[in-house]
Parts: structure tokens; C-alpha cells; sequence
């Protein structure tokens, strides 16, 4: 009797130790070598282990002060032996990023179990995972706002033209995309400002795409400029640094948008053939014709005269009759865009008070250029020698053979 009892205890150990065996969910950090700093990705697994038959379950991770997390794909379920009895196991990537330094907890992970016993009957249970607690370091000194720590980052730059010897009025388009493994769209930084005074920018709102992976979450930016000289004048766009921190190397690194010449072929053409317009005439012309006038007034007016027209007025004096020259080669190839420009800055030089926008000399040019729809380009040579004249009557200018 004593045996029989023995025996049948022996035989009801296993399903007991089944029936008790505990479900176990736990929260599992990547290994590291060093503690993460402040806003740097943490990498970790949650892990169920279960011996039941589940026929729906919910998994549930609770705003936590200290920390933003993202989950990275899918939850993926298989079938394993554990201790040598069978199990499933489900496990989740998700990625954490503490928001501050210190000792920091990362709160239990909760999952909602409906379960099939044996009867069929379905039961609900909860099983949570412990709290885990994690070392946090403040971003090195000097970090400041723009602290960005990540894993990998590549920039690219593209233009649709090349932009140094652009054609007059012709815009150019310049593209950079910005990839960064271990960021939310939300840590990478602003859109650069391309604006500079002689330069026209129009900047098309931003794209942030947003990839997960097993490694951490991939962020994408494409950051668009569409940029058109106002003078034409040759200009250099200066470079654009973006800081960032490589986790992976603990260094601080720099991704440079560099700098970049923009300008019109016509104008750098007309500057290496010294400014000739018509057979003969250049700066160099200009500048013994510029003499000889000196030399003429001062002998008619008188030493005191003379000593009024000095350098500075010279130059003044050239940097107009080159302004003209250029005005009138716009004029000539009918480039809208930078005859306005020109013709714009040359009016307010004698007239700052003046609205040129709303000047009737300039409104064929700019009905053409910003009006709705399409008009037909005006005819420059008439607009110009209306502009001479305009300069005349404010001021004295030497007459002019084309006008």
C-alpha cells in the first residue's frame, strides 16, 4: 500500500511542477562597455517565457518619466525548450532614451494574458517584469543644445546645376539628406538658413522619415534650398557644421555641409574680359578716361577743385559707370531677373525712400517676373534709357551714346 502511494506521488509531480511552473517576463539590456550618456540610445530585448496555451495577450509599456522608448518592429513569437520542456517565447526590441543623468529606473513592463486551460476554460492573468535599473552620464561639457549622440551619421550634398556659372535668372536647387542610425526624427536638428544679402532663398518645408530596426531606429532628412542670385555677382555660401557624438567610437565628430560658389557665367565672363562692352571700351579705358576728366576739370576749376575729387569719389565714380555698363548688357540679352536687381540698387543709391516695386518704370519687368500667369517678356532697351533719365534728373551722370 505503502509502494502504491510512492508511485502515485512520483507520478504527480511533473504535472504539478507543470501546472506551477511560473511565467516569467523580463526586460534585457544589450550588453556595453560603458555607461550611456544622456539622450544616447539604449538598446534592450523584452522576453516572455511561457509554458500555457495563449490565445490573446497584450503587451504594455507605461509612460516613464525619466525615459522615451520606441518599439523596433514586431513581436516575434517561437517555439523553444527550456530545461528540456517545451516553451514559447516572445521577444520585443525596443529602444530607450534617458532623459536625464543620475540612477535612473526603468519602470516594470506589463502583458495581459488570456490563457487556455486544460478544462478549455480561459483565464486572464497579468505578468509583469522586474524594474531594471540603469547608470546615466551627463553629456560631456560643452555639449550644449545641439547634443546629439547617435550611432552613425552621413550627409550627402547635391545640386541641380552647377552653381557657379549659372545662366542670368536661372534659380539652382540644392539638396542634402541627412541619415543618423540611433535618433527619432525629433532629436536631429533644424533646417540650416541659406540667406545671405545677395542672395534670393526659398526654402520648401523639410522631409523626416522614420525607418525601425533591430539596431535602432534610422532617421532620414532631406533639407531643400531653392537659391537664385540677385546681382549675379559670384558669391560663396559659407559652410554649415552639425555636432554630433559617435557612440559607437565615444567621439565627438563634426558633418560639414560645405561651403559652396554661386553666381552667373555672364557676370565672371565679363569680368575676366575687363568689362567690355562694344569694341575697345573696358575698365582700363574707363579708368585713363576717368584721368584725362580729372586732369581737364582741374585745370578749368582750380586747385581747390581738384582736391575734392579724390580717390574715394573715383571709385564711386567707376563703380557706377561699371553698374551702367552691366545694366546695359542685361538690357541687351534681355536677362529680367538681374537687369531688375541691378536696376533696383542703382535707383536707391539715389533714392532710398524710393518703392521700387511699385515704380512705373520698373512694372513691365516685375509684371513679367511676379505676376500670375505667364506674360510676355518686355522689351529692356526702352526700360533702360528710362532709367538713365530717372538717374539724370536726381543727380548729374555723363550722357550716354545708347540712350
Amino acid at each position: 500500500m505503502v509502494r502504491l502511494a510512492l508511485l502515485l506521488l512520483l507520478l504527480a509531480c511533473p504535472a504539478v511542477a507543470q501546472d506551477g511552473d511560473p511565467m516569467r517576463l523580463e526586460l534585457v539590456l544589450d550588453d556595453r562597455s560603458e555607461a550611456p550618456f544622456v539622450g544616447e540610445m539604449i538598446l534592450a530585448t523584452i522576453r516572455g517565457t511561457y509554458r500555457a496555451r495563449i490565445t490573446r495577450e497584450e503587451l504594455k509599456l507605461r509612460p516613464m518619466t525619466d525615459f522615451d522608448w520606441l518599439r523596433l518592429g514586431q513581436d516575434v513569437w517561437t517555439d523553444a525548450r527550456i530545461d528540456g520542456r517545451a516553451a514559447r517565447v516572445m521577444e520585443r526590441r525596443v529602444a530607450l532614451y534617458p532623459r536625464r543623468a543620475g540612477t535612473l529606473e526603468i519602470l516594470p513592463v506589463a502583458q495581459d494574458l488570456e490563457i487556455l486551460g486544460p478544462d478549455n476554460a480561459r483565464e486572464t492573468r497579468i505578468v509583469r517584469s522586474d524594474p531594471v535599473t540603469v547608470e546615466v552620464r551627463a553629456a560631456p561639457a560643452g555639449a550644449g543644445d545641439g547634443w546629439l549622440p547617435v550611432r552613425a551619421l552621413e550627409l550627402s550634398d547635391s545640386w541641380s546645376a552647377e552653381a557657379g556659372r549659372l545662366a542670368d535668372g536661372q534659380s539652382v536647387e540644392r539638396q542634402v539628406v541627412l541619415r543618423a542610425l540611433g535618433a527619432t526624427p525629433e532629436m536631429l536638428p533644424e533646417q540650416p538658413a541659406l540667406r545671405e544679402p545677395w542672395l534670393i532663398t526659398f526654402t520648401p518645408p523639410e522631409q523626416r522619415d522614420l525607418q525601425v530596426t533591430p539596431q535602432g531606429p534610422v532617421t532620414t532628412i532631406v533639407w531643400t534650398w531653392t537659391l537664385r542670385p540677385v546681382t549675379g555677382e559670384p558669391g560663396v555660401l559659407p559652410e554649415v557644421a552639425i555636432p554630433w557624438f559617435d557612440t559607437a567610437a565615444r567621439a565627438a565628430r563634426n558633418a560639414t555641409i560645405p561651403a559652396a560658389p554661386i553666381g552667373y557665367a555672364s557676370f565672371a565672363d565679363n569680368a575676366q574680359t575687363g568689362w567690355r562692352v562694344g569694341p575697345g571700351v573696358g575698365v582700363p579705358h574707363l579708368t585713363v578716361l576717368a584721368a584725362a576728366l580729372l586732369a581737364g576739370l582741374a585745370f578749368a576749376l582750380g586747385r581747390e577743385r581738384t582736391l575734392a575729387l579724390d580717390r574715394g569719389r573715383l571709385r564711386r565714380w567707376l563703380r557706377t559707370r561699371r553698374d551702367l555698363l552691366r545694366l546695359r548688357h542685361h538690357a541687351r540679352t534681355g536677362a529680367a531677373a538681374p537687369f531688375r536687381s541691378l536696376a533696383m540698387r542703382l535707383l536707391a543709391e539715389q533714392a532710398p525712400a524710393l518703392r521700387h516695386r511699385d515704380h512705373p518704370i520698373l512694372r513691365p519687368v516685375d509684371t513679367f517676373l511676379f505676376g500670375p500667369g505667364s506674360s510676355r517678356a518686355p522689351d529692356l532697351g526702352p526700360i533702360f534709357r528710362k532709367i538713365m533719365r530717372e538717374l539724370r534728373r536726381r543727380r548729374s551722370l555723363p550722357r550716354d551714346r545708347d540712350e
